[in-house]
């Protein structure tokens, strides 16, 4: 997903929720979290590929035009487990994202993100060392095309279900064993935040909600936690060894864990986003919250360290251990080898040689007598 997509997705899911329970004017409707996080915004026809609509508000008036009464969000992957991401013209986003879902009377259908439109092909090189292509303008984080899917019986019971009121203390303590206090929170900041609201940082500083509660929301906090939890490991990620934090150096040990632990994340963001989209409102929470202690130290991460420090130590000893028994056995047999065949040798000459035979004699004769002048 892109990176100001959940902020764009959370703002037009609001205005047409409050457009549709006539809450807000037509002059309302273009959030402002919507147009700060997006530049051009299309919806093409998904047969035809037609552009059907190019603005949220004209889509959005359209749609209650038709008797829509509700959006609700849902994670991607959760209503579209099987989803092809080529079809015809277009190349659909493959990770999983908070997706929109609009409700009328006898039908919903779902805005599904398109990654780009499939273009003519265009090579200037068989050799991409000399010439990678263009780039594709589609690519910038704000531009956003969609597409609108009919969902079938069986969708709009998995959403029906899913759109259900949830318990957000249990949301809160699934998602603070899973991933905050996860050994891949390299820095082990478990420190939390309570906030009443939700502000964009994409070159402006506005607010989700205008006019906020005092109370303080669980919802907005976890997002903000789990926002900075996945920029944190990005970072430490794609940093030289030498510049990451203390205690990620398991990254290179466990890179392949660290994929799949970013990928459920993902998947865990894209579901909060969507039951925060569908049920803040019951998320408020005293400012006496059992939240997460902050850390007195970084005690865990710290046995981490030291454990990956102490495998290597004993990966090292053992493997000097292993060197210094074979050089030992191999340093024996030689020894054996050469003391057989010395002694074969010898052997060999007293019985074949009558000279070989004095002077064996001879010489052993000198070494009992100078043993024995010596006591």
């Amino acid at each position: 997903m892109k990176n100001n997509y959940w902020q764009f997705i959370l703002g037009l899911q609001h205005n047409a929720q409050r457009y549709f329970e006539n809450q807000i004017a037509l002059y309302e409707i273009q959030y402002d979290w919507s147009s700060d996080s997006n530049q051009l915004f299309m919806i093409r026809d998904f047969e035809t590929n037609e552009l059907i609509y190019d603005s949220v508000g004209q889509f959005i008036v359209d749609m209650r035009g038709q008797q829509t009464q509700h959006c609700k969000l849902i994670p991607f992957h959760l209503l579209f487990p099987n989803f092809t991401t080529h079809f015809k013209q277009f190349n659909f986003e493959s990770t999983n994202y908070p997706l929109a879902v609009f409700l009328e009377k006898n039908e919903s259908f779902a805005l599904v993100n398109i990654q780009n439109e499939i273009v003519r092909e265009l090579k200037t090189s068989w050799d991409p060392r000399e010439f990678s292509g263009f780039t594709s303008t589609q690519t910038s984080d704000k531009f956003y095309l969609f597409t609108l899917i009919k969902l079938d019986q069986k969708q709009q019971q998995v959403l029906e279900q899913f759109i259900k009121p949830q318990n957000w203390k249990e949301i809160y303590k699934n998602i603070k064993t899973k991933y905050i206090e996860s050994r891949f929170n390299f820095k082990q900041d478990t420190s939390f935040t309570l906030v009443n609201n939700l502000v964009s940082n994409d070159g402006y500083d506005s607010n989700f909600l205008k006019n906020p509660k005092n109370e303080t929301n669980l919802a907005f906090s976890l997002i903000n936690k789990l926002i900075s939890l996945q920029d944190m490991i990005d970072t430490e990620k794609y940093m030289s060894r030498e510049c990451r934090y203390s205690f990620s150096t398991i990254i290179d040990r466990h890179y392949d864990e660290i994929c799949l632990f970013q990928n459920q994340l993902n998947d865990e963001l894209s579901t909060l986003i969507s039951h925060t989209a569908n049920n803040y409102e019951n998320a408020y929470v005293d400012l006496d919250f059992n939240s997460i202690p902050p850390p007195p130290s970084n005690t865990h991460a710290l046995d981490l360290s030291q454990n990956e420090n102490n495998n290597e130590k004993d990966d090292n000893h053992d493997s000097e251990k292993t060197t210094s028994f074979l050089e030992s056995t191999t340093y024996l047999i030689l020894f054996i080898i050469i003391s057989l065949g010395l002694l074969y040798g010898v052997f060999w000459l007293v019985s074949n040689y009558a000279f070989a035979k004095f002077t064996f004699f001879a010489i052993l004769c000198i070494i009992v007598l100078s043993v024995w002048a010596r006591k």
